[in-house]
C-alpha cells in the first residue's frame, strides 16, 4: 500500500464495474519490435562514438551553433583566459558546484579579484557566475549535463546570470543514449541538458534569453 493507495485495487474496482477481468490494462500490451532502431544524428557520420578526441569537434561546432562559447584548452584553464571572461561578463560575485573542478577554477578566479562562495541558495540568486563542471558533455547536441547528486544542488547551474562549465574531454560522448547507458544508481534527483544560454519563445515568437537560468554560458574543454 503506497502513500497514494492500492493502484491496482483501486483500478480492479473499476474493472468490476465495467464488467470487465480484474488485473488487466487498459489496453492490450503491445507487440515486441523486431528491430529496436538506433538513435542516429548526422553530426556523427563516420565519427568513432567511443573516442572522445574524436567527438571533440563535432561538440564544439553544436555548442557553439547554440550560442554557446567554447574554448579548448591543454592541462588547465590559463589565467588570461579567465580574465578575459570575467571582463567580458562584468564577473565580481560567483557560486562553485562542490565537485573538485569547479572548486578548483573557483580558486583561480578568487586569485584574479572575483569574490567565489560555495553554493547556497541565496547567494547563488545574487551572484554573477556559477561554476560547474558536468557529468557528460554531448557531442551531437553540444549539451552539457549537471546533475545534482555531484554538483550538490539542482539549481547551482541556474541561478546565477552566466555559466562557466569545465568539461574534461575524456567526459564526452555521443549522444544522449550513452548518457542513460551509463546511468548510476540511484539517479539524481535534479539533471539538467544544458544547450547554450537559457532561452523562451513567447506566442508572439520573440526569443527571450535568461528566462530560466543564465544569459551566458561558456564552455571550458580540457584536454
Amino acid at each position: 500500500m503506497s502513500e497514494h493507495g492500492d493502484r491496482a485495487a483501486f483500478l480492479d474496482r473499476i474493472r468490476s464495474r465495467q464488467g470487465r477481468p480484474a488485473g488487466g490494462g487498459p489496453h492490450p500490451p503491445p507487440p515486441a519490435p523486431d528491430v529496436v532502431p538506433e538513435l542516429a544524428y548526422r553530426t556523427l557520420d563516420g565519427v568513432d562514438h567511443d573516442d572522445p578526441f574524436a567527438l571533440l569537434s563535432v561538440f564544439v561546432a553544436a555548442a557553439r551553433a547554440a550560442e554557446a562559447t567554447v574554448d579548448v584548452v591543454d592541462d588547465e584553464v590559463p589565467a588570461e583566459l579567465l580574465l578575459r571572461f570575467v571582463g567580458d561578463h562584468d564577473v565580481r560575485t560567483a557560486v562553485t558546484s562542490r565537485e573538485p573542478e569547479a572548486v578548483a577554477l573557483g580558486g583561480a578566479l578568487a586569485a584574479a579579484g572575483v569574490s567565489v562562495a560555495p553554493y547556497d541558495r541565496e547567494v547563488a540568486a545574487a551572484a554573477d557566475l556559477a561554476i560547474t563542471t558536468a557529468t557528460h558533455g554531448i557531442a551531437a547536441t553540444g549539451s552539457v549535463v549537471v546533475d545534482s547528486a555531484s554538483a550538490g544542488s539542482r539549481a547551482v547551474s541556474l541561478l546565477p546570470r552566466v555559466h562557466l562549465c569545465v568539461l574534461p574531454i575524456t567526459r564526452l560522448v555521443a549522444s544522449h543514449a550513452d548518457v542513460l547507458r551509463g546511468q548510476q544508481r540511484p539517479m539524481p534527483s535534479g539533471r539538467v541538458l544544458i544547450t547554450g544560454p537559457s532561452r523562451t519563445g513567447d506566442i508572439e515568437q520573440r526569443l527571450t534569453l535568461g528566462a530560466h537560468g543564465p544569459v551566458a554560458l561558456h564552455i571550458v574543454v580540457v584536454r
